[in-house]
């Protein structure tokens, strides 16, 4: 059950006015010019502007024919707010369809990785695995703690990325609350929250990760305007006196809390 909002008017917003919503992020979206934030205009020159190298490239190839062409069926524990196009009783090759990480936003997740070199990353809900690989890809060095609900999708996801030898990805088949509530953790110098996308849920979860994060930890928000109530919990965040950074790539959110700097909010172009 959706907290707070109505499911209709969610279904509703996601169907008819997310093409309104996209264009109105391309009007406002901005690339170089008109960025005044020297550390903004960095991220948007340097690091966005990253490619993924040869080897990268091929690994990615391979591991998405591999997941394309799997068509077992797995039974899938759904603990957020629910797949609006899978049943409970899913194949893989349909999961990794619908994988928000398999384009360009899994390349943002290599850049980011490539550019600020993190040395833990979290990531809340693995699902196969996509974006674990675009993380580490960027990153050989770093240490990914990838958190799942469901076990047999994990189980997928460590079967194929661990085909690209990534022996420092630790995979944790537990509830989000469960594994912030319950695990001893580092601070985090990246955290990637792709699952649940329930807007309430998101907030709940942004102030537990506060115990383990820094100020200079990079907040990236996947499916901000998944839904109306996604949408909503995005726009508490990016006001919020906590976090004086915030970047909208408008499926993709980022938040940081850099407190020396004046609170900023930018719409960028990726």
């Amino acid at each position: 059950m959706d907290t707070g909002f109505n499911v209709a008017k969610n279904r509703y917003f996601s169907k008819v006015n997310i093409a309104l919503a996209y264009l109105n992020y391309l009007i406002r979206s901005k690339r170089r010019h008109g960025i005044h934030s020297p550390f903004v205009y960095a991220l948007q020159d340097e690091c966005l502007s990253i490619k993924l190298t040869e080897e990268t490239i091929q690994e990615k190839k391979a591991l998405f024919n591999a997941l394309a062409s799997d068509n077992s069926l797995i039974q899938v524990n759904d603990y957020g707010a629910g797949s609006k196009k899978l049943a409970s009783f899913r194949r893989v090759n349909k999961i990794f369809k619908i994988s928000s990480s398999k384009g360009k936003y899994g390349n943002l997740l290599y850049c980011l990785s490539t550019y600020f070199k993190p040395k833990y990353i979290l990531e809340l809900g693995t699902s196969l695995g996509v974006g674990t690989f675009h993380l580490r890809a960027g990153n050989v060095n770093t240490h990914i703690t990838t958190v799942e609900g469901c076990e047999q999708t994990m189980l997928m996801a460590q079967k194929y990325v661990r085909r690209t030898h990534a022996p420092s990805i630790s995979f944790i088949h537990s509830t989000f609350d469960h594994f912030l509530d319950h695990f001893e953790l580092p601070n985090f110098d990246l955290i990637f929250v792709d699952g649940h996308h329930d807007g309430k849920a998101l907030l709940r979860y942004m102030e537990k990760l506060t115990h383990c994060s820094h100020e200079q930890t990079i907040f990236v928000l996947d499916d901000i305007r998944w839904s109306t109530s996604m949408l909503e919990a995005w726009k508490i965040l990016i006001s919020s006196n906590e976090y004086h950074l915030s970047i909208d790539f408008f499926r993709v959110g980022i938040l940081m809390r850099r407190p020396n700097q004046a609170k900023e909010h930018f719409v960028l172009r990726f």
